[in-house]
C-alpha cells in the first residue's frame, strides 16, 4: 500500500512528520507531495520540509490513500485547491484511505464533501466540532469505513496507529509501536 501525505504551507509538523515517521517505521510507503511549485513547504511552527513531488506532477492512480495533516493556515490552503478536493472524492469514492487530523476533517473533508452520515473527530473547538455536526465524536481517533480521523497535534500516534492498522494490519501496529516504545 503507497499512500501519499499532502502538505500545504501552515501545516502542523508534529502531525505531518510524526505520522510520516511512524508509518515508515512501519513499512507504509508514504510519500509527501507539497501544493507549492518548488518542493519546500513552510510549517505552521516555521519548520521547512523539503516533500518528495508536487501536486502538478501527482499521477494519483499510483497511491491507495491520502493523509491530510492539519494546522488551521494549512488545512485552510488544502480546502481552497480544487485538486486536492478531486483527489478526496476520488479516493474516497474508491474506497482508498482517505486520512486527517485536527482542523483538516473540518475544513478540509467537509469541503470535499465526503463525510456526511460519517462518524469523525477534529481538533476540538467549537466552530470545527459545529463543522462535522451531529456527526462529531470527541475521541482520539475515529475510523469509520475506509476514512480515519484524529483529534489533533497530541494524537498524532493514535493516528498514525489507525492508519497502520489498516494497511499492514494491528499485529504490524503493535510491533511498530512496541520498537518505538510507543506501546502501554
Amino acid at each position: 500500500m503507497a499512500l501519499l501525505m499532502l502538505l500545504a504551507n501552515g501545516f502542523e509538523e508534529i502531525e505531518a512528520l510524526g505520522t510520516l515517521d511512524l508509518l515508515r517505521r512501519a513499512g507504509v510507503e508514504t510519500v509527501t507531495c507539497t501544493l507549492n511549485r518548488t518542493p519546500l513547504t513552510l510549517g505552521a511552527h516555521g519548520i521547512a520540509v523539503e516533500a518528495e513531488l508536487c501536486l502538478t506532477e501527482l499521477d494519483s492512480a499510483a497511491y491507495d490513500g491520502v493523509i491530510l495533516p492539519g494546522g488551521m493556515e494549512g488545512s485552510r490552503n488544502l480546502a481552497a485547491t480544487q485538486g486536492v478536493l478531486e483527489l478526496i472524492r476520488e479516493y474516497d469514492a474508491a474506497g482508498k484511505t482517505v486520512a486527517a487530523i485536527c482542523a483538516a476533517p473540518a475544513l478540509v473533508l467537509t469541503a470535499a464533501g465526503i463525510l456526511p452520515g460519517r462518524k469523525a473527530t477534529c481538533y476540538p473547538a467549537p466552530d470545527l466540532t459545529a463543522a462535522l455536526g451531529a456527526d462529531y465524536v470527541r475521541a482520539k481517533t475515529v475510523v469509520s469505513d475506509h476514512v480515519i480521523t484524529g483529534e489533533g497535534p497530541g494524537r498524532f500516534a493514535d493516528f498514525a496507529r489507525a492508519i497502520i492498522a489498516r494497511a499492514k494490519g494491528e499485529p504490524a501496529a503493535r510491533e511498530t509501536f512496541a520498537a518505538a516504545l510507543l506501546d502501554d
